[in-house]
């Protein structure tokens, strides 16, 4: 009988554990390395995102296109360094790769950032496998703006305690988180009438453009001088004003306009003044071009009249007007940017198409507080749907609204002659202008969906502006 060497058996059995044992190590060296360098991954890949997009808004900081792009690299390593802690998960170094930020003649700037993580190994260190390098890349599309801020400049702004000089420093600090060489912005305010203080590029108002491209950029120093010098009187000519936004933003040649199209109106009350050409009974000028009040004494009509071009200027206040015209008249809504001729559009006191507008007494319409007050309310609503619809050459090219209401008074019926209820406290007329998802008269796509930031107080302004600043920013990403 043959004999087995059961020694011989057991060395076998040894050797076999011990390679097993060295795969087994391996494989569960795998599957934890594996599981830290996912970890590593994803947490490099956010701190990657973060540095991209801050990126992007640090391109607003700085007097030149070099002085940004630097603050821009500064923003990126910032970031990525508080997002991506050292010795994460055992990672021992970092690389970070920032290329200078690169404005397209298509109408935006592209951020591109990219990382390298290496993290040593553990147990699979006995497969020799040391080290696993973890890559990562993020990249931020911000494209070019073009802007009209829309500033109430009425006198309640002032009563009872004088909130405005908080009005112009939010103001001028919204207008530092844009790019002065390829964002353009123009500015628009209002009182008894409305002005634009600033143009926009490039209207024919202003044939040279501040920016490194000769079409484009703005000059902040005109626009905070413009701010400072402004003064608080007057009504709440609103859609005044914003006519006058949308015809500036509408002014630049369609060839030229940026991606991203936006009016930011600010207000601390309910429309009361209708733009328009009257008819007047007796008195000369006749017709008189102007802005209606609808505030006057108990019982009367409405006869006071200012200059649409200006936020003081009283034309009359005798002014015999009987019955209000269907629309605005001469004061219309144009595009130098479509193809001619076009026919500029008049603004309807009335529009019995547009969800929510009010009807008006009598035919023709009687000119009464009421049916001024309405008309205020009704052509606001009919310029902002006008702009968030606006299609060129059958091409949409929608502005997004964002609108910041202040004090309570928007949170109340401001006026008592019209029976009016809840859902005309100036909150929900904002919210209807911005195009909010919450307002009660919410129009889908292709109109763009807008924000409403109400501010309790003056000391909310800045934090309303920021969040109206970064929603915008996050749609030119």
């Amino acid at each position: 009988m043959k004999s087995t060497n059961r020694n011989y058996c057991k060395g076998q059995v040894i050797v076999i554990f011990a390679l097993s044992l060295v795969v087994l190590v391996g494989m569960v060296g795998l599957a934890i390395d594996s599981g830290r360098a996912y970890g590593v991954k994803a947490k490099l890949s956010a701190a990657v995102d973060a540095a991209a997009i801050a990126a992007a808004r640090g391109l607003t900081v700085g007097a030149t296109d070099n002085d940004r792009i630097l603050n821009a690299k500064a923003a990126a390593q910032k970031f990525f360094n508080g997002n991506f802690p050292s010795n994460y998960l055992g990672v021992t170094s970092t690389t970070l790769n920032i290329p200078d930020p690169v404005h397209n003649s298509n109408g935006y700037w592209d951020v591109k950032v990219s990382a390298t993580a290496n993290m040593p190994t553990t147990f699979i260190r006995v497969l020799n496998w040391n080290q696993v390098n973890v890559d990562a890349s993020g990249e931020a599309i911000r494209r070019d703006l073009d802007m009209v801020l829309v500033l109430d400049n009425s006198i309640s702004l002032t009563t009872p305690t004088n909130v405005f000089p908080a009005v112009r420093s939010a103001a001028k600090n919204f207008i530092d988180k844009f790019i002065p060489s390829t964002d353009r912005i123009g500015l628009v305010s209002f009182g008894y009438g409305a002005v634009v203080n600033v143009h926009i590029c490039p209207t024919p108002a202003m044939p040279s453009c501040p920016g490194t491209d000769p079409n484009r950029g703005f000059n902040k120093a005109d626009i905070t001088t413009a701010i400072n010098n402004m003064t608080a009187i007057g009504s709440t000519a609103s859609a005044e004003g914003m006519r006058q936004a949308l015809n500036e933003i509408n002014a630049i040649p369609s060839a030229k306009r940026s991606g991203l199209r936006v009016i930011v109106f600010f207000s601390d009350g309910a429309p009361n003044t209708i733009p328009a050409t009257f008819t007047r009974t007796s008195g000369s000028p006749n017709p008189i071009t102007g802005d209606l009040f609808s505030e006057i004494g108990s019982g009367a009509a409405p006869q006071s009249v200012f200059s649409y071009d200006n936020i003081k200027n009283q034309l009359t206040s005798s002014a015999s007007i009987a019955t209000l015209p269907i629309d605005s008249g001469t004061l219309t809504i144009t595009d130098i940017g479509a193809t001619s001729p076009f026919t500029p559009l008049a603004i309807p006191l009335y529009d019995s198409t547009l969800t929510g507008q009010r009807s008006l007494g009598a035919s023709p319409y009687t000119n009464t507080r009421c049916n001024v007050n309405k008309a205020a309310r009704n052509m606001l609503e009919k310029v902002a749907n006008t702009a968030r619809s606006w299609k060129e050459n059958g091409t949409d090219q929608p502005i997004a609204i964002y609108s910041l209401g202040l004090g309570d008074q928007l949170n109340s019926l401001e006026v008592t002659f019209c029976g009016y209820g809840t859902s005309e406290y100036g909150a929900n007329i904002m919210k209807r202008v911005a195009n909010t998802a919450d307002s009660d008269y919410h129009f889908a796509a292709p109109q763009p969906t807008g924000l409403y930031c109400f501010a309790a107080d003056s000391t909310a302004l800045d934090s309303c502006f920021s969040a109206i600043a970064s929603d915008i920013l996050r749609l030119a990403k």
